[in-house]
């Protein structure tokens, strides 16, 4: 059953568009039509809308947009073999750089639960405590077992020092 299409949401600049992807053809193709989003999830909410109206089951969405990926894929790697290996490479870069945002964030986050237990004596300040000391654990395993950049390092264990100090003024107080 080939020239079924789907719509999906990508990255565009600091928004998001939606996209068509035509089953077997390289793809997808930005759908000007639609316009720009502010998030990929109300592109996506948007996309998904569209293919509900198509009858699109989500699940047959994903393999159209699968199957036009592949076909892009393919079609640069014909022209340069080289572009795998980039797209890989670019991937990984990109994975990192998430695990650093998230590792900031978890960190944050414990930072903020050693805030609130101090104000409060809930009976979760025990939880919250014990969910701030993995944060910290975790956070130190990240910067000890991943190669990162210096200023990611630098971000990192800044936050784990404010969040060891929270740790323990916290515990100081109980």
């Amino acid at each position: 059953m080939l020239n079924r299409f789907a719509f999906t949401a990508k990255y565009w600049g600091d928004g998001a568009v939606v996209c068509r992807a035509k089953e077997g053809c390289a793809g997808p193709c930005v759908e000007q039509e639609f316009g720009r989003f502010d998030t990929w999830t109300q592109a996506n909410a948007f996309a998904a809308r569209l293919n509900e109206g198509l009858e699109i089951h989500p699940t047959e969405a994903k393999q159209i947009i699968t199957s036009a990926a592949l076909e892009a894929s393919d079609a640069m790697r014909a022209v340069d073999p080289t572009v795998g290996a980039c797209i890989h490479r670019d991937a990984l870069a990109e994975g990192k750089a998430l695990q650093v945002q998230f590792t900031i964030a978890e960190l944050e986050l414990a930072m903020t639960f050693c805030r609130i237990s101090r104000c409060k004596t809930w009976l979760q300040s025990e939880r919250m405590f014990r969910n701030a000391r993995n944060a910290l654990f975790d956070g130190m395993h990240f910067v000890c077992e991943s190669p990162l950049a210096d200023a990611d390092v630098e971000a990192i264990k800044e936050r784990l020092a404010t969040l060891r100090a929270a740790l323990e003024d916290s515990l100081a107080q109980r």
